[in-house]
């Protein structure tokens, strides 16, 4: 396991390294014989967790529970489907990271600012991404562990009093009817409810983080524009009375580097585009839901489905971010092109540059169901709709 998270300073040039690693444990990367393990690994979790969910109105089950009910049950559904559209666009998948990782290959030899630029955003992603596995650790906790920790004391201080007697109602992780057990109040089906469903908890944290993936592969192909950019402004200061052959050699590889930038924000719209459109759709009934659930119950259980308004709101968070820098990043390569007085060099190297201002003048851009662009904007949009849909809600019930 430690050989599976170690960085060695031959992966300040390759595209999240030990990610892949974890990756082809489960066949998404490497083998895709493997993938047996993960289609394996969701069905256990579907016996264990989805179908078990009650998602009808009884006496046992109130309208405020099924509302929260049914936001656990989306929220799963969002875990599923990304990671199996991501197993059936493996081969995409592993495109964009070849593409990323040869335009990568091109700078490890030399010694200037693009290397340092690469090197330096390598291991901000590295951060990252063991930051990012902190926090879904966390989750697990927050959302595993806090439960049986108020329901045992509870329980135990209360056990001596005769059955009828006891009050206790244990506080779930996840709202179900088990196959029948008791989980509201017997101890003995509360614990065996606990235990088979950890595990599966632990899974579905796993699979945010590889959703936290996709957030890397945006970064990395930004990484691309950037490259772009600060090899233009290069040009601008270094090629002053060059000659024309150089100029052209370099002005050749910034081309070539742009277009692989392009190329791999094709390949990566066409692996996240019915991805974010599921994610979008997910996010705002769950934030609608899971808002009513919080303002109509005042107990701890609110503190689960907290965790899950938190997680599902990062989420869109960094892809809209990312989503928007990517965007930036590439409307900024006009601005330096233009910056390099281009129109003052024969009549050659100016067709590169128009070549490299019309490619920067089409927008660059993650989309969701190629219905709208992911971005800050359209992130604060899914946030206020929302809330009004919360507020109609709150009215109607």
């Amino acid at each position: 396991m430690v050989n599976l998270f170690a960085r060695t300073p031959a992966d300040n040039f390759r595209v999240m390294p030990y990610n892949l690693r974890l990756f082809a444990m489960l066949g998404l990367w490497g083998d895709r014989r493997k993938l047996y393990r993960l289609y394996a690994l969701l069905l256990l979790a579907y016996v264990a967790i989805i179908f078990p969910k009650p998602v009808r109105i009884t006496d046992r089950h109130p309208f405020e529970s099924i509302v929260r009910s049914v936001s656990e049950l989306i929220f799963a559904a969002l875990c599923y489907l990304t990671i199996i559209i991501l197993a059936i666009k493996s081969e995409p998948f592993r495109a964009v990271i070849r593409k990323l990782e040869q335009a990568l290959e091109l700078f490890r030899d030399k010694q200037d600012q693009c290397s340092q630029l690469i090197i330096e955003v390598n291991a901000n992603i590295h951060r990252f991404s063991l930051g990012y596995a902190k926090l879904n650790l966390l989750y697990v906790l927050l959302f595993n562990i806090i439960p049986p920790i108020y329901n045992y004391p509870r329980y135990f201080l209360q056990w001596r009093m005769p059955e009828d007697n006891r009050t206790v109602v244990f506080m779930l992780p996840l709202m179900q009817d088990l196959y029948g057990l008791d989980v509201h109040h017997n101890i003995v089906h509360y614990t065996i409810s606990w235990v088979a469903i950890t595990p599966f908890c632990v899974f579905f944290a796993l699979i945010l983080w590889f959703k936290g993936a996709l957030f890397m592969l945006i970064r990395y192909n930004t990484l691309l524009y950037q490259l772009v950019n600060r090899l233009l402004q290069q040009y601008d200061h270094e090629s002053a009375g060059g000659l024309l052959a150089q100029k052209h050699r370099r002005l050749q590889q910034i081309v070539q580097l742009h277009y692989r930038a392009i190329e791999c924000t094709k390949l990566l719209d066409s692996i996240l585009s019915l991805i974010l459109l599921i994610q979008c759709v997910g996010c705002l009934l769950m934030l609608c839901l899971m808002l009513f659930y919080i303002t109509r119950n005042h107990s701890l259980n609110v503190i689960n489905i907290a965790v899950l308004l938190m997680s599902i709101f990062i989420e869109m968070m960094c892809f809209s971010y990312l989503g928007n820098q990517l965007t930036e990043e590439n409307a900024n390569i006009s601005h330096s092109a233009f910056n390099c007085r281009w129109y003052d060099e024969p009549i050659v190297i100016r067709k590169y540059f128009l070549r490299i201002i019309l490619q920067a003048h089409r927008k660059a851009t993650i989309t969701a169901g190629k219905f709208y662009n992911v971005n800050i904007v359209t992130f604060a949009q899914l946030i206020k709709t929302s809330y009004t849909y919360y507020m109609i809600m709150k009215e109607m019930f």
